[in-house]
């Protein structure tokens, strides 16, 4: 059995009284004892049961006890017969059996490790469980931070948001290290049908999952910390990408490292109305824009499986100019030369008001210029196949204007709650993870827009349905309240001094928003709703190559040689 370290004893002097959720713990002399340790108290109530408390450190202070005046630190120890008190606040995590009586003054306190650790964190109680990282003590007395999955998959509670700052926080790091824990302690029946979904928004750091990351990065300390969470420091496997044309008309092929091509055909625009997902509420402002949106969305749906003039057009734009033309409420309804009667769309085009027209059609011809390039008349091959093929489908929209990225994750998303909705929902053994970083982008707090009622859908349905969102954003007081309110895992690295005073943090106690103006990259404070108390932890440097400069030049295995080995286990 492992003989408990005693780390100081409990102290119980008016200023530092205890309490039932709080104590004060005078440290011997000697002791290392740092912010965020795991503690046990152990006390014997009358009828003579032991109660363990288990707490965690979240304030210390140092004092020369015996000492009046500041300059009197001069005369120690030498001169002034003073002693030198370190004293640790601990609060309260869990308390068996619950008998909330603080413990006696002078009861002895221990750090915690080992079994102890894990019960004071409740891994006992998860029956199905996946870390989230390890604590920041040295790698002999590191110990292994877990999450219960059941608040992960739809069970009791679903979704992870993280906020921080850009570039410090490390949000995207530690998102694809999740996946990688996630699918790494997924049952084997499970694993193979689990889907992601990863929007790269910023340069092409999450376009290389499937190498290595470079000799040198990875130390066996790193290893050290991938082995003691049961992780292998591997890439992921079974990764397909998807990117920008280089120009117009490019099909599906991509030299850039064999990546597949972001396109749709013009028919599934119209089908499913992915016109809607041009405008925002901005757009509409005080105009009735949205009757002329509307109108379109509908009349493209009814009238392209028809073999008329819609079905013609070979490029968006000459989609715009004939949405233009049946719309346009001002020009004459005798027909044109080429056959087109203006405004035929209009019920009564003369009750149609000419400025919201012309204001529709001028935003429609703005975000039409740069959704282009992934618009064509080809209906063979379009869309983004995550359903099959690879586990893990990669989106890259960084290098596409706010206007298309917008498009393009409204896209999908609305693919995404469709399919779940008219085959499997709710299915736990194929669970969709979508990961997307810059949600302030996609779902603001104080505006509207169909991509925003998707991702709402998805924070307050997506447990129902199986499809966990792992969001980030540099402010959550900046994002709808929704979506972070219905994420069970809240995770925050650096963040702004201004900021973790928002209300949007008010889980975090002072201490802890303190602690996250200090924190840096690599160390993340996670809640979840068994913990009553947000932990601090940190996670190793990715596996994975970042960038295509980090990639090592033995470790580029071909693209299309992976494509082609789930083509072949497929078939």
């Amino acid at each position: 059995m492992e003989r408990k370290k005693q780390i100081g004893i409990v102290v119980g002097i008016e200023r530092l009284a205890s309490n039932p959720l709080d104590c004060w713990v005078y440290i011997e002399q000697g002791e290392n004892i740092q912010l965020d340790d795991i503690v046990l108290i152990e006390t014997i109530d009358n009828g003579g049961e032991i109660r363990k408390l288990y707490g965690i450190v979240d304030e210390m202070q140092k004092t020369l006890e015996g000492a009046d005046f500041a300059s009197d630190a001069k005369l120690y120890p030498s001169i002034l017969p003073t002693n030198l008190a370190e004293v640790a606040h601990v609060s309260i995590l869990r308390v068996e059996p619950q008998t909330f009586n603080p413990p006696n003054p002078g009861t002895a306190v221990f750090q915690a490790s080992g079994e102890d650790f894990a019960q004071a964190l409740y891994k006992d109680e998860m029956e199905h469980s996946f870390p989230l990282g390890h604590t920041r003590q040295g790698l002999a007395n590191q110990e292994v931070i877990y999450g219960n999955f059941e608040f992960l998959d739809g069970t009791r509670g679903a979704h992870i948001n993280i906020s921080g700052i850009s570039g410090v926080a490390t949000k995207t790091s530690y998102a694809t290290f999740l996946l990688k824990s996630i699918y790494a302690h997924l049952d084997k029946d499970v694993a193979p049908n689990t889907k992601a979904i990863i929007f790269n928004v910023k340069g092409e750091d999450l376009m290389y999952l499937d190498h290595k990351a470079p000799d040198g990065k990875i130390t066996e300390n790193h290893i050290e910390m991938y082995d003691l969470m049961g992780l292998k420091p591997e890439p992921f496997d079974s990764v397909q990408f998807y990117s920008k044309p280089l120009k117009a008309g490019v099909k599906r092929k991509d030299s850039r490292e064999n990546r597949l091509l972001l396109r749709w055909s013009l028919e599934e625009f119209c089908e499913k109305e992915y016109i809607r997902l041009l405008f925002t509420e901005d757009d509409f402002g005080n105009t009735q824009i949205e009757q002329f949106v509307n109108l379109a969305a509908t009349k493209l749906k009814e009238e392209y499986s028809k073999d008329n003039e819609i079905s013609n057009c070979t490029n968006i734009t000459d989609l715009i100019e004939l949405i233009n033309k049946n719309t346009n409420p001002g020009q004459d309804t005798s027909a044109s030369s080429d056959g087109i009667i203006p405004g035929k769309w209009l019920k009564n085009p003369r009750q149609a008001n000419e400025g919201t027209w012309a204001a529709f059609i001028r935003r429609l011809n703005n975000a039409g210029q740069f959704v282009k390039d992934i618009l064509d008349n080809d209906k063979n091959d379009s869309g983004i196949n995550w359903k099959e093929n690879a586990n893990i489908t990669v989106i890259d929209i960084h290098q596409f204007h706010a206007r298309a990225q917008r498009f393009i994750v409204g896209i999908v998303l609305q693919d995404i709650i469709q399919h779940r909705e008219a085959t499997d929902q709710g299915d736990r053994n194929n669970p969709i993870f979508i990961v997307l970083d810059e949600l302030n982008k996609y779902a603001p707090k104080d505006s509207s827009s169909p991509i925003k009622e998707y991702l709402v859908d998805i924070a307050e349905r997506g447990r129902s349905m199986n499809i966990i969102l792992i969001g980030a954003q540099q402010t959550a007081s900046e994002i709808e309240p929704r979506v972070v309110a219905n994420s069970a895992f809240r995770v925050v690295g650096r963040l702004d001094a201004a900021e973790s005073e928002k209300s949007e943090y008010g889980y975090l106690s002072q201490a802890a928003k303190t602690r996250t103006r200090l924190l840096q990259p690599g160390t993340m404070m996670v809640t979840q709703p068994q913990i009553p108390i947000p932990i601090l932890l940190q996670f190793p440097f990715p596996a994975w190559a970042t960038n295509k400069s980090a990639m090592p030049s033995d470790a580029r295995k071909s693209r299309q040689d992976i494509k082609n080995d789930l083509e072949n286990k497929n078939e």
